[in-house]
């Protein structure tokens, strides 16, 4: 029986958040948080579907043949490649299907949407297996939880559409490609119309330049950056954060498009930075720290122009005043207006350091995170 596990990471925004929404460049990277999907076949005599995703405390069994009457006796390729009519037939399935809130319904449909789009595209003998799927990332915080999740889950059939036909390697450039393409469509369920970037940096990791319907650049980096992400633990609507500068942009335009620009400027010169930093030699100690405190600088830049456009919160300002307070850099990622904030770690930052600042952050109510950016995107794990 085919047996496998595979993981992908989360995402944070470095650079360009709120800007990226008007056509400007944004910086973001892969974090070390990620999320694992365990998959099993089951026996032939036990006939169900068995999902199991703790998160968000979803735990039911579903009858192979449910799935089968429902979507597969008259499959039809043409309907899966029309979004609309096919996740139309998603949600009448879910519907029928038990959840207790709106999470776990999403869940599902982002689960039978990519189930029954690869099942059909690439001929998946559709069998009895169980699926667990848990994340270190914090559902609905800016973090990429949901690509996090699609990624994992669309890797996942793919990779099982494979096993199925004896192909055992691990994802080429082309499977990476419909890896991304898949999770973007899934996307579309969470968020209506996201950019983009979050499944590109789910898939491929790294650090990656974007600009929204132009490109998406990846910056292949030579050494894993630290830092410590910050939960606010303050709710917030990415909707509201978004109309609130839309807002301000309409009362005050000249000044507004003046700051959007200003942080174009500051993600530009990001990646001129990260990628200088890449070059450097292993001795070049001097002109590493040079490039990280220019990021830092950066970053303060960054998120006081975000603080300017009211996108910011209190527990944000503090989290970045902490910081200084150690000679180091932080700014909201994504929408702002709580959410996560991260501390960009210098190379020697001391272990008694991040303790000391990560027990100030903990007294004020925050949770706080040692990871890492830029690492690898979706990996099979044997």
């Amino acid at each position: 029986m085919i047996q496998f596990k595979i993981s992908a990471p989360g995402k944070v925004i470095l650079y360009g958040e709120h800007a990226v929404v008007y056509g400007k460049s944004a910086v973001a990277a892969s974090l070390g948080l990620r999320t694992v999907v365990d998959f099993t076949e089951l026996p032939e005599a036990e006939q169900i579907i068995k999902i199991c995703f703790p998160k968000v405390n979803l735990f039911i069994n579903i009858p192979v043949q449910q799935v089968q009457n429902f979507f597969l006796i008259n499959k039809n390729l043409e309907s899966i490649e029309n979004y609309e009519m096919f996740y139309n037939q998603i949600k009448q399935f879910v519907n029928i299907v038990n959840y207790a809130n709106l999470q776990q319904k999403l869940s599902l449909e982002a689960f039978f949407y990519l189930l029954i789009y690869i099942t059909q595209k690439h001929e998946i003998n559709l069998k009895p297996f169980q699926i667990h799927l848990n994340s270190e990332l914090s559902v609905g915080s800016g973090v990429g939880s949901s690509a996090s999740y699609a990624v994992c889950l669309a890797a996942c059939f793919l990779h099982w559409s494979h096993l199925q036909k004896n192909i055992y390697r691990t994802f080429d450039i082309p499977d990476l490609e419909t890896i991304s393409k898949y999770a973007l469509n899934c996307e579309r369920i969470m968020h209506g119309t996201p950019s983009g970037i979050d499944n590109s940096i789910c898939t491929y990791g790294s650090i990656i330049e974007f600009k929204k319907g132009e490109y998406m650049k990846p910056i292949a980096i030579t050494q894993i950056m630290k830092i410590l992400l910050v939960d606010t633990r303050v709710t917030r609507s990415t909707k509201a954060l978004v109309e609130r500068l839309l807002e301000l942009k309409y009362k005050y335009p000249v000044i507004i498009d003046l700051i959007l620009d200003s942080i174009d400027n500051i993600s530009k010169e990001a990646v001129n930075i990260i990628e200088k930093m890449n070059k450097l030699s292993i001795v070049d100690n001097e002109s590493l720290f040079e490039g990280y405190r220019q990021l830092m600088t950066l970053i303060n830049m960054n998120q006081g122009l975000l603080a300017t456009c009211q996108v910011s919160h209190p527990s944000l300002d503090r989290i970045c005043a902490e910081a200084q307070n150690y000679a180091l850099a932080a700014k909201l990622t994504g929408a702002g207006g709580g959410g996560y904030a991260y501390i960009l770690l210098l190379p020697d930052t001391q272990p008694e350091t991040i303790s000391s600042i990560s027990r100030k952050l903990i007294a004020d109510g925050f949770t706080v995170t040692l990871t890492t950016l830029g690492g690898p995107g979706v990996q099979i794990h044997n």
